[in-house]
């Protein structure tokens, strides 16, 4: 019996950790523009998610990475494009049900009778959480590159920090973009 509780109990903590960290990301960018023009930047406050430690997270992840790509922070009047970091979140339910085989309803041997078994199903609420990065000309107000990240935020405290940045890293990865559009 402590075999089977222990593999119901790992069964259910694999499939939380699977459905909480599937990130996926993509970019667009007017590829009219230079970006080699663009060396600074400044932060503009976008959508909240509701929870601020969450936005904090994701705007200094943000920071960072651009900072890590040559780019510097500047104040509003002097950095040459702005910066929004929008943040949202929604519960989602992952659904795991667990059998146990075949009842025995008594009897001896193989002429015992069957039946059915058990099933336990568990319910697991989670978090999961977007952040979409738009960066604008600070001159013209247009928009020159768009960025989304699904599933990069979540309600674990212990995760939530590594998700988001593995997610903002992701969203950078190739900036900033050189040819043709993603």
């Amino acid at each position: 019996m402590q075999l089977k509780t222990a593999f119901i109990v790992a069964v259910v903590a694999l499939s939380a950790i699977a459905c909480g960290y599937t990130i996926t990301t993509s970019t667009d960018y007017d590829n009219t523009v230079d970006f080699g023009t663009y060396h600074t930047f400044s932060m503009m406050k976008g959508n909240s998610s509701g929870n601020p430690l969450l936005d904090q997270r994701a705007t200094d992840d943000v920071r960072q990475a651009l900072t890590s790509k040559g780019w510097a922070e500047a104040s509003e009047e002097d950095a040459r494009a702005a910066v929004v970091v929008h943040t949202t979140t929604k519960t989602r339910h992952a659904y795991d049900t667990l059998y146990d085989g075949w009842g025995d309803w008594g009897g001896w041997g193989r002429w015992g009778r069957r039946g059915p078994g058990y099933a336990t199903t568990f319910v697991e609420d989670y978090q999961v959480g977007t952040v979409v990065v738009d960066i604008f000309d600070a001159g013209t107000k247009q928009a020159i590159w768009h960025g989304v990240a699904t599933d990069a935020l979540s309600d674990r405290a212990t995760t939530n920090a590594k998700i988001t940045q593995d997610a903002i890293s992701k969203m950078f990865g190739e900036f900033p973009p050189r040819g043709l559009p993603r």
